[in-house]
């Protein structure tokens, strides 16, 4: 990407809410199910259409995502033990990776994949404590926020501007979207976060990048089932 468009993709972030991330999950009572991880940027790509004639990477293509192309994942996660039905809907500037899964160990190899931080190590992102699902996580949100406001910080230094870090990562979403085949008793998040959920089987999260960069354990939950 060259420099002058790099700088009006930095300024079109920092003036938009243009990039949220979306895990969709369907469990089944018997530990399987499917999940849908989405990489929207959509919002980002109609306004980058203004500055296609400032690119020097010509032979690019228009709705390029960088380090966020999932196409590179599907051969991973295909070859998989316990995944199955992969499938990666790309519209313009908005990817949609799914796939079956037939236990917890199966989800957990896929998201290694799909979420993979700089210790390269393998992380158990799902656990059953009896009836309660709990989520931890890796570095991966959070270095990838961070990277976004190095990106940021180098645009400041180009223009001499006032880009806030805090409000470019504010505007940027992370969601969680769950449903069971049993009704929620309860569910934990970080401070700052709710469910939003209207339906007694199902759990929404929506955060934001700023607070995942001020919480290490902002993307962590306990669901806990109805016995």
């Amino acid at each position: 990407m060259g420099k002058k468009l790099i700088i009006a993709v930095g300024l079109l972030f920092t003036l938009t809410g243009c990039l949220t991330i979306e895990e969709n999950y369907n469990f089944k009572k018997n530990g399987s199910g499917t999940m849908e991880y989405v990489v929207d940027m959509s919002e980002l790509g109609e306004m980058l259409k203004s500055f296609e004639a400032l690119s020097e990477d010509k032979d690019k293509p228009k709705d390029d995502l960088g380090m966020l192309d999932l196409k590179d994942n599907l051969q991973k996660l295909s070859s998989l033990p316990g995944i199955s039905k992969v499938k990666l809907k790309k519209e313009e500037w908005v990817q949609r990776i799914s796939f079956k899964f037939n236990d917890l160990n199966a989800l957990n190899s896929a998201l290694n994949v799909l979420l993979p931080d700089s210790s390269g190590e393998s992380h158990r992102f799902f656990a059953w404590e009896g009836n309660s699902l709990v989520r931890t996580n890796n570095r991966h949100a959070q270095e990838l926020g961070a990277g976004l406001g190095q990106q940021e910080e180098a645009l400041e230094g180009e223009e001499g501007g006032d880009l806030n870090m805090g409000a470019l990562l504010s505007m940027m979403k992370y969601k969680y979207h769950f449903v069971f085949a049993s009704n929620v008793d309860s569910t934990v998040v970080a401070e700052g976060l709710s469910n939003t959920a209207t339906k007694p089987r199902e759990v929404n999260v929506d955060t934001d990048w700023g607070i995942i960069a001020r919480d290490p354990k902002a993307l962590d939950l306990r669901i806990t089932l109805r016995k």
